[in-house]
């Protein structure tokens, strides 16, 4: 498998992105965010999150856990929603801004959410 290195340059370069373009994006120097290519440097856990929703990709892609790109979904898409997931929706339109988000670009969106939640809830299970 690759390293992060590795494929953090592979997918700036299919995004067709400089390393200043990345680098503004995370809000560092281009030479901080060129130690990360090169192998020299890690980012913290905030500029990994926000690198794989630059990318599109699972942080377990970035850091080579996965040849995967994307964790597989466990929800399944149907026309007809149950009163369970129409309730979902209801209580999403409670947070105009958030739904208003998620509509928008729901695929890249709530994969990008998923991740957090998923960091999310495994930080909080090493403080239990």
């Amino acid at each position: 498998m690759a390293t992060f290195s590795e494929r953090l340059k592979e997918l700036r370069e299919a995004a067709q992105l400089k390393q200043e373009d990345v680098a503004k994006k995370l809000r560092i120097s281009t030479s901080a965010y060129g130690y990360y290519e090169q192998g020299r440097n890690e980012p913290s856990i905030e500029a990994l999150l926000a690198l794989s929703v630059l990318f599109d990709t699972s942080t377990d892609y970035l850091i080579g856990q996965t040849d995967k790109k994307m964790a597989s979904s466990a929800y399944n898409y149907t026309d007809n929603p149950s009163e369970k997931d129409q309730a979902l929706i209801e209580e999403l339109k409670k947070y105009p801004e958030l739904f208003s988000e998620l509509t928008a670009n729901p695929e890249k969106n709530i994969a990008a959410l998923d991740r957090y939640w998923r960091f999310i809830h495994q930080e909080l299970k090493t403080f239990r």
